[in-house]
């Protein structure tokens, strides 16, 4: 009987901090640390938990670090969104606070368009990176992968560095600097194949068995159809995205979970 009314006890206290989370508070900026880091100041009584003024750190993104390229225009992009505004604070439902004591969240702002989240923002504007430990906990996270995505497509900011498209041959040459990193690749389709990690679309005459391995983000994987549907084989596409190579057995390999990762150069005739 004790255990049930221990375990109804904190089944209620998980319940109640899951509920006050999905809830915002009003908060003013007082002082931005860096492109996902910023000191708050709660505008009104703050929620029970919660001091007056705190530092809050942006769920979902990395922005730059201090010294490292394009962090002073994260952090000029973060001010630009949210200065002599009002944002709205949406705490995480899995964990209020992280190991420096700051609040995990999500910071909004009323734009002439609607409401904007600065998280969000960031990722499409090519000043943050992704940083989901786990994507299945992560409310936002369809959001969050698009507005990568449609960044690195546009090549902004520290997606950059490779603007032009490179052909097949110009990246297996010297394929290293290439990891990691954003580039438009174009090639012709060999064949169209499936194994345990999804669809590929794999390159003629690769070197090292080079593929875009097309896996939808669970959000959106209506166009995956059409693309397989299409006769490819024999045909040039120009796939953008991050350059992955986890091994010399696999290849390197793009990962495609958009459509607009994809475009296909015979329909432009």
């Amino acid at each position: 009987m004790r255990l049930k009314i221990f375990l109804l006890i904190i089944a209620t206290a998980l319940i109640t901090a899951w509920t006050e989370a999905q809830e915002t508070f009003p908060a003013r900026i007082t002082r931005w640390v860096d492109g996902d880091t910023a000191q708050i100041r709660v505008l009104g009584t703050p929620p029970k938990g919660i001091a007056p003024y705190e530092v809050v750190r942006l769920l979902g993104i990395n922005a730059p670090e201090i010294g490292e390229p394009f962090s002073e225009e994260a952090t000029t992009y973060f001010r630009t969104l949210t200065m002599g505004k009002t944002v709205y604070v949406e705490l995480s439902p899995w964990e209020f606070r992280d190991i420096y004591s700051r609040l995990l969240a999500y910071l909004w702002v009323d734009t002439p368009e609607g409401r904007l989240m600065v998280n969000e923002a960031l990722l499409r504007a090519g000043l943050a990176r992704l940083l989901v430990y786990f994507p299945d906990r992560e409310k936002y996270y369809c959001q969050f992968v698009h507005a990568l995505t449609l960044a690195q497509v546009e090549k902004k900011n520290v997606w950059g560095k490779y603007l032009e498209p490179v052909s097949l041959g110009e990246l297996e040459s010297n394929p290293l600097p290439y990891v990691l990193e954003v580039a438009t690749v174009v090639f012709e389709v060999s064949r169209v194949g499936q194994d345990q990690e999804g669809w590929s679309l794999w390159a003629a005459q690769s070197c090292y068995g080079f593929r875009a391995i097309l896996q939808p983000a669970p959000c959106d994987d209506g166009w995956l159809q059409p693309v397989l549907e299409k006769n490819l084989v024999g045909k040039r596409i120009a796939v953008t995205g991050e350059i992955q190579w986890d091994s010399l057995a696999n290849g390197p390999c793009i990962f495609v979970r958009f459509p607009e990762q994809i475009l296909f150069l015979e329909e432009e005739k």
